[in-house]
């Protein structure tokens, strides 16, 4: 009995040797710096760009309509063309294709509204584009008088 305590004990030394001195252990950190590090999201989301919205541009379509026979347009029969403009439309997109769809929408509408007396046509047609709705209701009246 006695061998067993004294081989027991000497054991429990060997042991107590590895895991009792766990102050001389090294740890290796590389993990603890490759785990990524976590931030306030809401930070991120204060910072974000905020987008201005569009401010829109006003347009009217104007269009010369003027009798099939003549060729050209010319000052010499200007008594014989009828100008007409749009109402003032509101557009948010300006570019070519934006612009041309404009006017093509007024033709067709002038068209089916009969507003292109028998023997006449559409020959010239133009888009104006302006910053305020003031600036193209009065450029309107222009063409109106």
């Amino acid at each position: 009995m006695a061998f067993c305590a004294i081989v027991g004990c000497k054991k429990r030394d060997i042991w107590d040797d590895v895991y009792l001195d766990s102050d001389s252990i090294s740890t290796d950190t590389t993990y603890q710096t490759s785990t990524p590090v976590f931030n306030n999201s809401t930070s991120i989301i204060h910072d974000t760009v905020t987008i201005a919205p569009i401010k829109p541009k006003y347009a009217i379509v104007w269009a010369i309509i003027a009798p099939n026979s003549d060729s050209t347009l010319t000052k010499e029969n200007i008594s014989r063309y009828q100008s007409i403009g749009s109402d003032v439309i509101e557009m948010t997109d300006i570019s070519e294709d934006a612009k041309y769809k404009k006017m093509d929408e007024f033709e067709r509408t002038l068209y089916k509204e009969g507003a292109v007396p028998v023997g006449m046509n559409i020959r010239k047609r133009k888009i104006l584009v302006f910053d305020s709705y003031a600036e193209a209701s009065k450029q309107r009246e222009e063409f109106i008088k």
